[in-house]
């Protein structure tokens, strides 16, 4: 499987909205196993986000289409990810 070129963090706001930096793009592919995922690459190449595997590329793309279409409603918890690690030790 290829992964995405990475980049380091610069010192700064980060890109302007109105930049090619800041596009998002959800990609599906299928890995060397017949797996098949979506993932969230930045207008740079950087891997944002990628998925848990699927067992084809009708499922791989709902799963993709579920998450952009709900993602602008999404909250942000910064403590969540806290709270699920107690919880399941």
């Amino acid at each position: 499987m290829a992964t995405a070129t990475r980049k380091g963090r610069s010192e700064g706001p980060g890109p302007r909205p109105d930049t090619p930096e800041s596009s998002l793009e959800f990609l599906v592919y299928e890995d060397n196993g017949g797996s098949y995922h979506w993932e969230i690459v930045q207008g740079t190449g950087e891997s944002l986000a990628q998925s848990v595997s699927f067992g084809s590329h009708e499922d791989a793309e709902r799963a993709a289409r579920h998450v952009y279409e709900r993602a602008g409603r999404a909250r942000f918890g910064a403590r969540v990810a806290d709270e699920r690690q107690r919880t399941a030790a």
